[in-house]
């Protein structure tokens, strides 16, 4: 089977569309860059614009790779050939897999440019010292890492039978996938364990079977997250800088709030809405595979604020927990130095339906009103 368009053509109108959506937010955040608004608020703004240009340029690159026949055509080949070598079963897999990379590499590479091509604002805005060559190494890690997670698990699942069978399977595989994140961060991250001095630094707060790694700042700057959710592979990434930045309260204060977010299980609660989403998804699929693309589209705005809202409410959890195990005032004073330093934006506005912590101000006036656990 042919694509609807030649294949150079195809191709031609991905590059176009990469195209566009770097020419689009450097444009964007050259205005923003020269606006008159401050750093933080330059910051936030470029944050919003990169997820921007990823989304439009996801969905234009998805489109055009399902109008023009591309991911199907690469199936019905890749499947022909593993077929005539190895046999069906191999064929099968290998051609799902060919079709979901079909359409996944033109969105992994779109994302990668949107998040280059404001590089040299950030930099000005948050001190990001952070060169491009660094910056592209980082994006292209990590999401080749998902981009192969993705392939992998698309293959297997289609030796599972059509149907909720199928359902299932993806969801397990998804669990599985979530529970070994951390060991594919520590890769993607360019990660390495903290050192003695560093752990004295959190003593007290980072309890048994929760393990510190700290995040190279040419990766990723100012920031700290959680990951893994199996008792013993569970762990709190810390950026370098942080070290330096924060206080000795302080810095235990955001371990704590990572911490809190293991404690009270909210890895798996947010696997678990995607979850069901994506569950959703491949059930319309496998009943009426040719609208489960519409259907993905239509879907995803609303799910998008109902997951955001889900995610909020686990912020606010965590930092009750750093509250009552470190001091709300600890906390507070973090935040406050983090965004002094442009680690962090103030959020709010329009973007608040989807933004995944609660505006800055709010949660810092919460925290200084709670007592020191």
């Amino acid at each position: 089977m042919r694509p609807a368009l030649a294949l150079p053509v195809a191709l031609a109108l991905q590059v176009v569309v990469a195209v566009a959506v770097v020419v689009a937010v450097r444009w964007r955040g050259r205005s923003a860059h020269e606006g008159p608004a401050g750093d933080a608020e330059t910051a936030a703004a470029l944050r919003r614009l990169r997820r921007r240009g990823v989304v439009a340029g996801g969905v234009a690159t998805v489109a055009l790779t399902r109008l023009s026949g591309l991911a199907r055509s690469v199936q019905v080949d890749a499947t022909g050939a593993v077929t005539d070598a190895t046999g069906p079963a191999a064929g099968t897999v290998v051609g799902v897999a060919a079709a979901v990379g079909a359409y996944a590499l033109p969105v992994v590479a779109v994302a990668v440019v949107a998040r280059l091509a404001t590089v040299p604002y950030r930099r000005a805005a948050r001190g990001f010292r952070v060169r491009y060559r660094d910056a592209a190494a980082w994006e292209l890690e990590r999401d080749g890492v998902g981009l192969a997670g993705v392939v992998l698990t698309a293959g297997a699942i289609a030796l599972v039978p059509a149907g909720w069978p199928r359902v299932v399977a993806a969801v397990g595989l998804g669990l599985v996938a979530t529970a070994v994140t951390p060991f594919a961060l520590v890769v993607a991250l360019r990660t390495r364990w903290p050192t003695d001095e560093e752990l004295a630094a959190v003593d007290g707060v980072l309890p048994d079977g929760v393990r510190l790694r700290v995040v190279d700042d040419r990766t990723r700057l100012g920031s700290a997250f959680a990951a893994g959710l199996v008792p013993g592979a569970e762990y709190v990434f810390l950026t370098e800088s942080l070290f330096d930045a924060l206080d000795g309260d302080q810095l235990r204060a955001v371990v704590a709030h990572e911490v809190g977010h293991h404690e009270h299980e909210h890895v798996l609660l947010r696997y678990l809405l995607v979850a069901v989403a994506a569950g959703a998804a491949l059930g319309v699929a496998s009943v009426a595979p040719d609208v489960a693309l519409v259907a993905v589209l239509v879907g995803t705005p609303p799910f998008a604020v109902a997951l955001a809202w889900a995610v909020r409410r686990t912020e606010a959890q965590a930092d009750a927990y750093a509250a009552e195990a470190v001091g709300g005032a600890a906390l507070a004073g973090a935040l406050e130095t983090l965004a002094e330093r442009r680690y962090i934006a103030e959020g709010g506005g329009p973007a608040r339906i989807l933004s995944h912590h609660p505006p800055l101000g709010e949660r810092i006036e919460g925290l200084r009103q709670r007592r020191t656990g």
